[in-house]
């Protein structure tokens, strides 16, 4: 049910005005946000960005670490250590060959490779790296970066 359909029914039912029923669905959804930030459930809204539409270079890269658990902090301590990083906007603790999945964004491939070298690589913790420079983003946050348009190599005769 949509917000429109939703303050019809709620006018109908309370016999007020739509827009009176609008304001009322409005102030309730207001409470609700307010709670669910409150209670930390949701924890920050983003906005995606075509940088490349914008005109803006970016460089994403992901990047998997090897590391030793320490005792009592497990993953926990390094992790944190390493989210704290204004290049880093995603940090989890994976299963297999690596440890940690590390999602950073730099404006050129310089920043990623410092934050390798000079950010993880000295950490005493980090027992290896493995990085994965994304060439293209299909998909990101929930947002297709593609147009529907299959784009096709000409062919001459």
């Amino acid at each position: 049910m949509n917000k429109a359909t939703l303050a019809l029914k709620i006018a109908e039912q309370l016999s007020i005005t739509k827009k009176e029923a609008e304001d009322f669905i409005a102030i309730f959804q207001d409470v609700i946000i307010d709670a669910l930030k409150k209670n930390k459930i949701i924890r920050k809204f983003n906005t995606t960005i075509d940088w490349k539409r914008a005109g803006v270079e970016k460089v994403y890269a992901v990047i998997q670490v090897k590391v030793m658990p320490q005792e009592r902090a497990g993953f926990s301590k390094i992790a944190r250590e390493i989210a704290n990083d204004s290049r880093v906007f995603g940090v989890y603790v994976a299963s297999g060959e690596y440890d940690l999945m590390v999602y950073v964004q730099g404006n050129n491939i310089d920043e990623i490779s410092d934050f390798t070298t000079d950010k993880l690589a000295p950490k005493k913790d980090v027992v290896g790296t493995n990085t994965h420079i994304i060439l293209k983003v299909f998909k990101k946050d929930g947002a297709e970066f593609f147009d529907n348009e299959v784009e096709r190599l000409k062919v001459s005769p």
